[in-house]
């Protein structure tokens, strides 16, 4: 009797556990932020990014180390004026790859008179590995996340027919050319 007990029991608080909502798709996930719809032209998931020549091998030329530098950043723009963007790099420096990677979700709000784009970051996450172990995985603090940043944008389609925005971060001399890719 009592390991039957003990069996309810346990099967009870484990499905009290399956049950927890999750809260990382929730509409409170993007914070309440200002947002405006996005415009179809500027829905789904776009991306750059760039990457070094030069390639490094580790004393053992059996054992390749990478590219020197490499660099991604993607956004994905939902119609209901929220947005996540995806950022990567990665560094090969004294037989040492670190990758950087960061998530963030928030708000977005376009105005497509003047084509600028304000993103509204509500929430952060940080990952770092060296060598393919990680040394950082964490939530950024208040203080550390860029809040409110400004861009113009222009789309556009490259002459193989792939649609393009190029966004110009305020500050900047130059437009990066950001591909629809998902």
């Amino acid at each position: 009797m009592y390991k039957l007990i003990l069996f309810t029991l346990m099967a009870f608080s484990s499905l009290l556990g399956a049950c927890e909502k999750d809260k990382t798709n929730t509409p409170d996930a993007y914070g309440d932020g200002p947002k405006t719809p996005v415009p179809a032209v500027l829905q789904g998931g776009w991306m750059f990014g760039n990457f070094s020549t030069t390639e490094y091998w580790d004393r053992n030329p059996s054992e390749y180390i990478g590219n020197g530098f490499e660099l991604a950043i993607a956004f994905k723009f939902n119609a209901n004026g929220t947005y996540e963007q995806y950022f990567t790099s990665k560094t090969v420096s004294g037989g040492i790859a670190t990758y950087h990677q960061s998530f963030t979700k928030g708000t977005v709000e376009i105005n497509e008179a003047n084509k600028t784009l304000i993103t509204h970051a509500h929430s952060a996450h940080y990952k770092q590995t060296k060598n393919g172990q990680t040394t950082e995985n964490r939530d950024l603090t208040d203080k550390e996340i860029t809040r409110t940043t400004q861009y113009t944008y222009e789309p556009a389609t490259e002459p193989n027919g792939t649609k393009v925005i190029r966004l110009k971060m305020n500050g900047t001399a130059d437009a990066l050319s950001f591909l629809l890719k998902f």
